[in-house]
Formats: structure tokens, C-alpha cells, sequence
């Protein structure tokens, strides 16, 4: 990441800016907040589990996985934070323009993304997903100081937390991958 955003030279967002943010600027309520976190969870799980599969370096496809597997997690916390707050079971109602799965923490369409990972290097791959988690990070944050339930406000700090170490995970294979580990 050295040489900060000058430098990049990754992912760039295409389509209408407003697609991965319009539905996080209009979501107020806790419940909006939950729909809106498990939607892109599941993309990112989604995510996780294709390029996965396409690993050819056994260390990557193993963090990969167990992203992937960690969302899912994040997406039961957020099941079962939805079920107390509006006293309904199942997932969250989704998202109007934000189905489940069709976006990535930070607003980037799967779809694209996916197709953008073909050809890359496992650096650019990571560089993508250190980025959408650092996003995760900053979205839980926020939202655990938007809501006025404490309960609700310790759900969104954990699964801060939880982000924080996803990061923690991911960046030793990036900085090897750079010569600096």
C-alpha cells in the first residue's frame, strides 16, 4: 500500500456512485442498519468463497475460506440481532436496490468485482479484500455509535472487532507478498 491512494492502481468502482450508498444514507433505524449489514455480508461471503477456489497459493485459498466463514458467522450475529429487535425470525428484509449478495462491503457489485479478480495477482486480490474490510470496520463503527440500544451498540462494536481482525489476518500474507515480511 505503499504510496497511499496516488499509487493505486486497483478496483475502481463502476456503475452509478450512488449504488452501494444510497440505501446506507436513507437507513436510520436499527433494523435498516441490520438489513443493510447482511446483505453485504453475504456478498462478501460470496466473494470469499469464489476466489477461494480459483487460489492457487494454499495459504491465500485457507484465509480466503475461513473469510468466508467468518461472514457467515456475522451474518447469524446479525440474524439473531434483527430477530431482537424487530421480534421477527429468519434474515432481514432486504435492502430495496441491495438484495443479499449483490454488493460487497464498500458498495462494489459482486458481479463485476468477481470478473475483475480474473487475471489479477494474489496481491491485488488482497489489496481488494483489506479494503473491503477496512469499509466493514468503519460502517460497524459508525453504526454502533448510531444506535441508541445499548445491546445493539455492543453487536455493531463486536462485529467491529471482528472486522479489526480480519484485517490482522489478511495483511502479514500481503506484506510477505511486498518483501515486507
Amino acid at each position: 500500500m505503499a504510496g497511499g491512494i496516488d499509487a493505486w492502481n486497483g478496483l475502481v468502482a463502476g456503475g452509478a456512485y450512488e449504488a452501494g450508498l444510497a440505501y446506507f444514507s436513507r437507513a436510520s433505524r436499527p433494523e435498516e442498519l441490520i438489513s443493510l449489514s447482511f446483505a453485504l455480508e453475504e456478498g462478501n461471503r460470496v466473494f470469499y468463497e469464489r476466489v477461494s477456489q480459483d487460489m492457487k497459493d494454499e495459504e491465500a485459498a485457507s484465509i480466503f475460506r475461513s473469510m468466508g466463514q467468518a461472514e457467515e458467522r456475522h451474518k447469524e450475529t446479525l440474524r439473531e440481532l434483527h430477530a431482537r429487535v424487530s421480534g421477527k425470525g429468519g434474515d432481514p428484509a432486504q435492502p430495496e436496490g441491495m438484495e443479499a449478495g449483490r454488493f460487497l462491503e464498500g458498495g462494489a457489485p459482486l458481479r463485476e468485482t468477481l470478473e475483475w479478480t480474473k487475471g489479477k495477482t494474489l496481491e491485488e486480490i488482497l489489496e481488494l479484500a483489506i479494503a473491503m474490510e477496512a469499509d466493514a470496520l468503519d460502517r460497524y463503527i459508525k453504526m454502533g455509535r448510531a444506535v441508541a440500544d445499548e445491546r445493539s451498540r455492543e453487536v455493531f462494536l463486536a462485529l467491529s472487532r471482528e472486522e479489526r481482525k480480519h484485517l490482522e489476518r489478511m495483511t502479514p500474507l500481503l506484506d510477505r507478498l511486498q518483501g515486507k515480511g
